[in-house]
C-alpha cells in the first residue's frame, strides 16, 4: 500500500512524530530517527535535546552535526526507546511539503545507526519477539538500561 506523505522515508531519516509517553499522548511532535522501514511500518527512535539522563541507552548524538542533519539544536536519539508504527499513523506530522521528514543523518552517523541496530537485533532471541515488543513500544525504565552480569538482556 502506498502512503504519499511517507513514501520517501528511509532508514536514517529524521521525522516529526508525536512520540507517546508512558502516561499517554505527547503534547507536541519531536524529531525521531527512522531505524527501519517496511512496506507498512516505520521503526522510530525517541529524539530529545535534553542533556538530562532521564532517557538514555544506545544513543546517537548530534552535536556538531545537528544542522547538517536538518535540526535546529544539538540532539540525541535513544535507540533503547523505540516504537514501530504504521506508515499512516496520524502522529506523524507533515511539513508544508507534505512529508514528515525533517532531515537525514550524515553518512558517518548512518553507519553508527546500522551498528547499533545490528546489536539491538542480535540481543533478541528472534525477530518475531522483537517486532512484537517494538509494536507495543519499548520505554525502558531507568534501572533497565544497563546490562547486568549474568542476566539476559534485550535492548
Amino acid at each position: 500500500m502506498s502512503h504519499a506523505a511517507t513514501d520517501p522515508v528511509n532508514p536514517g531519516d529524521i521525522v516529526s512524530f508525536r512520540f507517546p509517553y508512558s502516561e499517554g499522548m505527547a503534547p507536541y511532535a519531536r524529531p525521531c530517527l527512522v531505524l527501519d522501514v517496511t512496506n507498512d511500518e516505520f521503526l522510530l527512535a525517541y529524539g530529545t535535546s535534553s542533556r538530562e539522563r532521564a532517557n538514555a541507552g544506545f544513543e546517537i548524538r548530534l552535536n556538531a552535526d545537528f544542522a547538517a542533519c536538518g535540526l535546529n539544536r544539538p540532539s540525541r536519539f535513544v535507540l533503547a526507546r523505540r516504537l514501530r508504527v504504521a506508515r499512516s499513523d496520524p502522529r506523524l506530522e507533515t511539513n508544508a511539503s507534505g512529508t514528515p521528514v525533517l532531515g537525514r543523518l550524515t553518512e558517518a552517523l548512518r553507519l553508527r545507526k546500522a551498528e547499533l541496530f545490528a546489536r539491538i537485533k542480535a540481543s533478541w532471541p528472534n525477530d518475531a519477539a522483537r517486532l512484537e515488543a517494538e509494536r507495543r513500544g519499548l520505554h525502558p525504565r531507568k534501572g533497565d538500561r544497563r546490562r547486568r552480569a549474568g542476566a539476559p538482556y534485550r535492548i
